[in-house]
């Protein structure tokens, strides 16, 4: 009888024997290494590995893979998320706008929304980005681009009299920023009035 429970023994849990891994993606490594000594398995390393989806600290797998069937003694390998990989920002002010999207392309990085600003740099450059450089940023996240449209013109170009669509273009090529007001009494889409405040025109239309 006690020979037969060795043999038992031997060929299920004990060292002759084999057992299959559990699935323990998605719990944290304790929880994971509790559930692995449960099916016999207590030989366990735990290797950290950045995952785009996974928060830190998050078990996505293990090595062997699990329902593989292994022998009691052998190595199994958390595999535990450390979040996203992380990248630095590199300076791309000063950078025309496509050399700019270049240069964060090869940071594994992406130009994100670009923003037209008046500024003394030529029409074209990169003036200022978002986040800044050096900043640690998480792999092929965006990186948001203000654009010098060329220093503001000293007076904002009249546009009494045309279409707002046509206006609104024309004021922001000069370095100003449009402010529509709807009024009455004109045809409908065309500019009635303008004042001009500081870097910005108010621009009364139907």
């Amino acid at each position: 009888m006690a020979a037969a429970a060795f043999l038992g023994w031997l060929i299920g849990t004990g060292p002759g024997g084999t057992v299959s891994v559990p699935e323990v993606r998605g719990t944290g490594p304790e929880l994971a290494q509790q559930y692995l000594a449960g099916a016999g398995l207590r030989n366990v390393a735990v290797h950290e590995t950045p995952d785009p989806a996974a928060p830190a600290g998050t078990v996505i797998g293990t090595d062997p893979a699990a329902s593989a069937t292994v022998r009691p003694a052998e190595q199994v390998v958390l595999l535990v998320s450390t979040g996203p990989e992380q990248v630095t920002a590199p300076d791309v002010v000063g950078m025309s706008a496509e050399d700019a999207a270049a240069r964060l392309g090869d940071a594994d990085l992406a130009a994100g929304a670009r923003t037209a600003v008046s500024d003394d740099a030529a029409a074209g450059t990169v003036v200022g980005q978002h986040p800044e450089a050096g900043t640690e940023v998480a792999a092929g996240s965006a990186v948001d681009l203000a654009v010098s449209r060329g220093p503001r013109a000293e007076s904002a170009p009249d546009v009494v009299g045309r279409p707002v669509g046509e206006a609104v273009p024309a004021l922001e090529e000069a370095g100003f920023t449009a402010r529509v007001e709807e009024s009455f009494g004109a045809p409908f889409g065309y500019v009635l009035s303008q004042t001009t405040d500081g870097a910005e025109v108010v621009l009364t239309v139907l």
